[in-house]
């Protein structure tokens, strides 16, 4: 009996969500994974851990004119079939396009696409990336009449800098 309950609770435990929000001033930089970010403006950041992987949600603090969820993928390798992938990617997206660039030292795939959703247009950039044996991506939606945002998510300035793992 006691190995049954000890045995439920070490399986119930593997899927406990850990999690944690604070506000990041748009000076300070943020330190997620090893890796070193920026934003353009005050955000909230939510902060998500379980067992098999890590995500961090990024809101705006004051507006809405961006949102950015970055998630370690809980994978070995990013084998996958790559036709049936980018057909799922963007749920009727307009003007979609694939590039793949080297920002901080790393070798970043990036697939871009306009959306209507809540009927606001919005851009959005799906950056995929690997660090060593980990693998990660950025979802990226910001109002497609900032163009302000535009430069800085295109260019990827929210990238600083790379730091160990």
């Amino acid at each position: 009996m006691y190995r049954t309950v000890f045995f439920i609770l070490a399986i119930s435990s593997s899927f406990t969500t850990i999690l944690s929000q604070k506000l990041l001033l748009k000076s300070e930089k943020f330190l997620w994974e090893g890796q070193e970010f920026s934003f353009p403006a005050n955000v909230v950041i939510k902060e998500q851990s379980l067992s098999f992987e890590t995500t961090a949600h990024i809101y705006p603090a004051e507006s809405d004119p961006f949102f950015i969820v970055l998630r370690k993928l809980p994978l070995n390798s990013l084998s996958f079939e790559r036709d049936a992938y980018e057909s799922e990617i963007f749920w009727h997206g307009k003007n979609k396009t694939k590039e793949t660039v080297n920002i901080s030292g790393l070798t970043v795939l990036i697939y871009r696409a306009e959306q209507i959703r809540n009927q606001n247009l919005l851009k959005a950039n799906l950056w995929i990336w690997s660090k060593g044996q980990n693998h990660y991506w950025a979802w990226i939606f910001w109002r497609k009449e900032r163009t302000d945002l535009e430069d800085f998510f295109e260019k990827g300035l929210f990238i600083r800098s790379v730091g160990s793992e």
